[in-house]
């Protein structure tokens, strides 16, 4: 607090407030006898910067230097002492300059360290409040910070998750067409590393846009018709008028996914997913045609997804019904709250 940019101001104030004390409100005397006005204001000014700028060279020359005590503690103790030493002194020179009755005697000491002690309590007061407020203050900034940090290493586990999820699976996918179709094969191999940079790119990101989304999974049922061709079917209805709206990435892909692993499909038997787009939800949809031989769900897909619209403060909707499914992922505006943006 000492050395504020007004350390040459304040102890002005207190002075002049300490002086009006003094004389308007016939507060405790400086001296056994009653010094002249002006010669008081001055003696009184000059105590105030002295105290103030004691404590200022406590703050900045040896506070630092002091490991074993708490700051304040340090502070007090050191400013007790110069203060004592600058109460000696008054007494000393005012005797010098005005002689008589105020003189050195033992009476005018306690009067005067009795006024300085005052001034030097109140100013470490102050000061503990200004230090205590300080310490909140970057206490507050450090939990935000862990909070942003907390919430950035989940995100960040999440997508790693989610990465090998899906590389993985279409891997496998594309051993097996490999062995039914090489320049499918190749084509679908082609749709993959565009995929796949799109996923790169984005692993840092929170949010999208819709538009970009919508895009990357174009992109993924194009390899999903190169490998089940007339199998599966997928109806778009898009309404892409609200360029600002944001998602999380990837997670449309992971629902179609969700969606191939777990149904039969067959020419004469397709899978139809619907995807609805509006500028406040999009909307994945399929009618079930369960496997006869279930695969082993680790559910993986959902709860990353869930997770990420938690991470910013929001929720999806998941309806399972006996013979649909539906997921509705909400759109984000890019003035709604959340953790962060893109």
């Amino acid at each position: 607090m000492f050395n504020n940019r007004f350390k040459f101001i304040l102890p002005g104030l207190l002075g002049l407030y300490s002086f009006w004390n003094i004389v308007t409100l016939e507060g405790d005397r400086l001296f056994q006898a009653d010094l002249p006005t002006k010669d008081l204001f001055a003696v009184i000014l000059v105590l105030s910067y002295a105290v103030w700028f004691a404590n200022w060279s406590i703050e900045k020359f040896l506070i630092l230097k002091i490991s074993a005590l708490h700051p304040l503690i340090a502070q007090f103790m050191g400013s007790l002492i110069l203060v004592s030493l600058i109460a000696f002194c008054s007494v000393e020179l005012t005797g010098l300059i005005f002689g008589g009755p105020f003189g050195f005697s033992y009476q005018n000491l306690l009067l005067t360290i009795g006024f300085t002690f005052r001034i030097n309590l109140f100013l470490n007061c102050v000061n503990a409040i200004f230090f205590f407020n300080k310490k909140y203050n970057e206490k507050s900034v450090e939990t935000e910070k862990l909070k942003t940090l907390n919430t950035q290493a989940k995100l960040e586990s999440v997508n790693t998750q989610l990465n090998p999820h899906f590389f993985f699976n279409n891997l496998s996918a594309l051993s097996v067409l490999i062995h039914e179709d090489v320049k499918q094969a190749d084509a679908y191999l082609q749709r993959l590393s565009i995929i796949y940079r799109y996923i790169l790119n984005n692993t840092n990101q929170e949010l999208v846009t819709a538009a970009e989304e919508i895009d990357f999974l174009k992109s993924y049922l194009e390899l999903l018709e190169i490998r089940f061709k007339d199998s599966l079917s997928f109806d778009l209805q898009l309404e892409m008028d609200c360029p600002e709206k944001l998602i999380p990435p990837a997670v449309l892909q992971l629902l179609v996914e969700n969606a191939v692993k777990h149904n039969y499909f067959t020419v004469k038997e397709p899978l139809e997913i619907q995807i609805i787009c509006s500028c406040d939800q999009i909307e994945i949809f399929n009618k079930k045609q369960p496997k006869l031989s279930k695969e082993k769900s680790t559910g993986i897909g959902l709860k990353n997804i869930s997770d990420r619209y938690r991470f910013l403060e929001l929720s999806i909707v998941i309806i399972d019904l006996k013979d649909s499914f539906r997921v509705v992922l909400p759109l984000i505006g890019t003035n709604e709250h959340t953790f962060s943006r893109r």
